[in-house]
């Protein structure tokens, strides 16, 4: 890998349980027992692994490599996802949280070791994110609610980044939410587009394009602190085979294929082959991580909208 200015991300998937069954979702392991985090010396092996290949291949110098926890809902698990945060940290990495905000309040404890907390947020509709399956026995997460989760988050740690990522699908592509993505603080509002998985076939390109006419607004992003750029768009394309991702058994996996592709297990093959198992796009990698991918797509709907 040869860009040092951007950080190597890698998203530690690190369960599959989660308390939504949204529609889409392709966290769909069901081995829990092989979960790597319920073992603390796997959880050492995997990312003393990844520090190592950072540090042989970028340096010292380079910008510091992040461990997005992610799920499934890691916040489920309050000791486990300590347990990954601190020892992430300990060995230099910059550590993230990706939560559907539910148990948001089980990062506190930890929450000044963070240096990102993302929030999957489809809608704030109640009748919406009930289609979509984001809730738990009928319970939904309302704009209040969330609000307050971070408020408090932000008390703890007044230096944390917010994210928030929408996936565009069948029941949100015609709502307006970029305004109170704003108001929650967020320095980076992510739209992906849902990509096709088992039953779901994910929108159109018009429904996708809709979404997005009603919600790039970088304008409603303006401050003093914060990056030029705070929305960042990710059409299916963009997706595919440009992700690091670690499967909860400790392997890496890739997308873009009928089935997943896996490396052999983090806990003993080092990380860079891995990556060539899997067949890991760098270019793809980084172009989500400046404005290229988002560009092209919102260039696209420009088209689009002028035909």
């Amino acid at each position: 890998m040869k860009n040092t200015t951007l950080p190597l991300v890698i998203n530690f998937h690190a369960t599959a349980v989660c308390n939504f069954g949204c529609q889409g979702c392709y966290s769909k392991w069901h081995n829990h027992q092989s979960e790597a985090w319920n073992s603390p010396s796997n959880v050492r092996k995997v990312i003393e692994n990844i520090a190592r290949f950072h540090r042989d291949h970028f340096g010292e110098s380079a910008a510091p490599w992040r461990l997005s926890i992610v799920g499934g809902e890691p916040a489920l698990f309050k000791d486990k996802i300590q347990f990954v945060a601190q020892t992430a940290h300990a060995y230099g990495a910059e550590v993230s949280v990706i939560s559907n905000g539910s148990h948001l309040e089980n990062i506190f404890p930890f929450a000044r070791l963070l240096s990102q907390v993302g929030v999957s947020l489809d809608s704030f509709s109640h009748e919406t994110n009930l289609k979509i399956g984001r809730h738990c026995h009928g319970k939904t997460l309302g704009y209040e609610e969330i609000a307050s989760k971070l408020a408090a988050l932000r008390a703890i740690n007044p230096k944390i980044r917010i994210k928030v990522n929408t996936v565009v699908n069948q029941n949100n592509y015609s709502e307006f939410l970029v305004d109170k993505v704003s108001a929650l603080g967020a320095s980076k509002y992510k739209i992906l587009r849902q990509v096709p998985f088992g039953c779901c076939k994910g929108v159109t390109d018009e429904q996708f394009y809709t979404f997005l006419r009603n919600n790039y607004r970088e304008d409603l992003f303006v401050s003093s602190d914060a990056p030029s750029r705070h929305i960042f768009v990710e059409d299916n394309s963009a997706m595919m085979g440009s992700y690091l991702m670690i499967a909860p058994d400790g392997r890496l996996f890739q997308n873009g294929q009928a089935e997943y592709r896996y490396s052999h297990p983090l806990m003993s093959t080092p990380f860079e082959v891995a990556m060539k198992e899997v067949g890991f796009a760098e270019d793809k990698f980084f172009n989500r991580y400046t404005s290229v991918a988002t560009d092209a797509t919102i260039a696209k709907m420009k088209i689009a909208s002028a035909a």
